[in-house]
């Protein structure tokens, strides 16, 4: 009987709560666009993943100098020659510290100029309203977001 099932091919159905939650993943390697020639040696790469009302940001970078601190942030726009063509820091809504509405990716590198900015934010980020990752020369400073000269960017199509 069974052998006359599988040669009658049969479809078995799937329970409804089998299938899978839409999960957007977003890439970007780069960098994009080099602002200070210091840093021509660098590569990034920017994977952004989003489910369930929420997006994990992960930046890795190598080729920075040994054991430094830098800013990152996604910006509202493509990366381009000119410094400033990324815009400025995406922000989600007004309600909330300027921490809660920005999307920080500050990390430090380890001896080898490798470094790994990291975050999970309790939103989504809509498609065409973010576009890049920028690499700023300071640690963010909390209390107003700025984070020194822009380095290096890496555009990402968030949300798309």
């Amino acid at each position: 009987m069974l052998g006359a099932l599988v040669g009658a091919g049969v479809l078995v159905a799937v329970p409804a709560i089998a299938v899978a939650e839409r999960v957007l993943v977003d890439h970007g390697r780069g960098p994009t666009a080099v602002h200070d020639a210091a840093y021509s040696d660098v590569t990034t790469q920017v994977h952004s993943r989003a489910a369930s009302g929420g997006t994990d940001v992960r930046l890795m970078v190598r080729g920075l100098p040994a054991n430094r601190s830098f800013g990152a942030h996604v910006h509202v726009a493509p990366c381009g020659t000119d410094a400033l063509a990324s815009g400025g820091h995406y922000q989600h809504g007004a309600a909330v510290t300027l921490a809660e509405r920005e999307v920080w990716l500050d990390f430090t590198t380890n001896a080898d100029g490798e470094g790994v900015g990291t975050t999970h934010i309790p939103w989504l980020i809509a498609a065409g309203t973010a576009g890049s990752v920028v690499i700023h020369a300071n640690p963010t400073n909390t209390t107003t977001g700025a984070a020194g000269a822009r380095l290096v960017c890496t555009t990402v199509p968030f949300g798309q």
